[in-house]
């Protein structure tokens, strides 16, 4: 049976949340600063949700104009060479399915399927890899057996997970836990 790593986008691959930022203290300037978010749902004394929402889309759906993190490549292409599967999962909107292509494309990321959903958990019955910022995904994972990793962020820091300042030290760890 063929290794499948799932691997998400934002805080993942690139910085989203500076941009988000951006976005929304234009929106409502008392928005705290990233390094301050330290629950999942930070915004939700500062703007109402479809609001926040729609945020998220006007950035994901101009996703191929943003870089991603320097070690994105060599990251993706570490855990390809290994003979994984990935599939880059993301909650977003079906509309952004273009822009993202895109910018998978535009940066050589590698990837050989991309699951756009608002519920990645469908995915975690038959990977063996979950790279994530989110708790309630790692958490998910956790629970079903699977390794679950991903960058340290405020949000997620305090939730009991394997979590890494880089992508390179998410790599060296898999190497050493023998899964590349």
């Amino acid at each position: 049976m063929q290794k499948i790593a799932v691997i998400d986008i934002d805080n993942t691959l690139w910085d989203f949340a500076s941009v988000l930022y951006d976005e929304l203290i234009k929106i409502n300037p008392n928005i705290p600063h990233p390094n301050d978010w330290y629950k999942w749902d930070f915004w939700i004394d500062y703007l109402d949700p479809k609001t926040f929402y729609e945020i998220i889309s006007k950035i994901h759906k101009k996703q191929d104009i943003f870089g991603v993190y320097p070690d994105a490549k060599l990251f993706l292409s570490e855990i390809k060479k290994s003979g994984y599967k990935i599939i880059i999962a993301s909650h977003r909107e079906e509309e952004s399915r273009i822009p993202t292509i895109n910018w998978l494309n535009r940066n050589n990321l590698s990837f050989d399927e991309l699951h756009l959903s608002f519920d990645k958990t469908v995915l975690l019955c038959s990977c063996n890899i979950v790279v994530d910022d989110s708790p309630q995904i790692l958490q998910k994972a956790a629970e079903e057996g699977i390794l679950a990793t991903g960058l340290e962020f405020p949000w997620n820091r305090s939730n009991g997970f394997k979590l890494f300042k880089n992508l390179s030290q998410i790599l060296a760890h898999l190497y050493k836990l023998r899964l590349l």
